[in-house]
């Protein structure tokens, strides 16, 4: 078992937190317990790398994540990220952890994909020249990003359909991180309309640290898998090296469709259920939920 967990910097000791995610996944899944072997293929404990950073942490584990698969194409890996910047409050909407369980090309899932994902892909500032004619240095590296991030998930960038990113509208960088992701958009996708077609998920919970990326990853697979539009996640934080993810979205979309009920809604607990492709020998579909 393998797991990738991006976590704050300066907040954990990162080898004290890796060992004590490797002591519980294995006790919650009697890992190595010869009277419960059904819960278990291997008797390994997991190997768990621990990426301390800020609000870009997560792309960092997802990248790791997907290296491990394309060697690894027959197995499965876990992308974890947390943090809660709030503390010591508790309870608060910043507070967040995000667990993606990714299979290998290779690793028959009896399931449909709820999306397919791309590698994040960073540019640097410092790489770009500041010429007359052209845009500021922080646009042609979100341009570059974004074009490779869309080849990465074997799509055109004009293909992108919805936005989803960290620039929140409090932090004293918000205006610039804002201001560079719009302008590039505006000349790389012209009819795109950055106010409908976007979600701003600082604005609303407020910084989120080493807990953003992967959120805003899930989001994407949310709005790829229901509404069938490629999705850029675009992680907005450093101002040196913006990162860019696209999500492509499923063969098959599922429309929300309001009429009806959504499975989370009915309880606290089902809200907290993982979210699994839907299963080949489903019977009915369940919004926003599969066995």
């Amino acid at each position: 078992m393998h797991i990738e967990y991006a976590l704050p910097e300066g907040k954990l000791d990162p080898v004290e937190a890796a060992n004590f995610v490797r002591e519980y996944v294995a006790d919650i899944f009697s890992i190595g317990n010869i009277h419960s072997p059904t819960l278990w293929t291997r008797s390994t404990p997991p190997d768990v790398r621990i990426t301390m950073g800020g609000p870009n942490a997560g792309f960092t584990s997802l990248a790791a994540a997907l290296d491990y698969l394309q060697t690894h194409p027959k197995e499965t890996v876990w992308v974890m990220n947390w943090d809660a910047p709030s503390r010591p409050l508790d309870r608060q909407i910043n507070e967040n952890l995000v667990l993606l369980v990714l299979a290998g090309p290779d690793y028959k899932t009896e399931r449909a994909p709820l999306a397919w994902l791309g590698y994040p892909n960073s540019k640097a500032v410092a790489n770009f020249e500041v010429k007359k004619g052209e845009p500021p240095r922080l646009v042609q590296a979100w341009t570059a990003a974004i074009e490779e991030a869309a080849a990465k998930a074997n799509r055109r960038d004009s293909e992108i359909g919805y936005l989803i990113h960290d620039a929140g509208n409090v932090h004293q960088d918000s205006s610039a991180r804002l201001g560079a992701l719009a302008q590039t958009l505006t000349v790389q996708l012209p009819e795109f309309d950055i106010l409908k077609q976007s979600f701003n998920l600082t604005a609303v919970l407020g910084e989120t640290g080493a807990g953003t990326a992967l959120t805003n990853v899930a989001l994407g697979i949310a709005y790829a898998h229901h509404f069938g539009k490629p999705v850029l996640v675009a992680g907005t934080s450093d101002l040196l090296a913006p990162v860019a993810l696209v999500v492509a979205p499923p063969a098959v979309v599922r429309p929300i469709q309001p009429g009806k009920p959504w499975f989370r809604a009915r309880s606290g607990n089902h809200a907290y259920l993982p979210w699994w492709g839907l299963r080949h020998d489903a019977r009915e579909y369940y919004q926003g939920f599969s066995q």
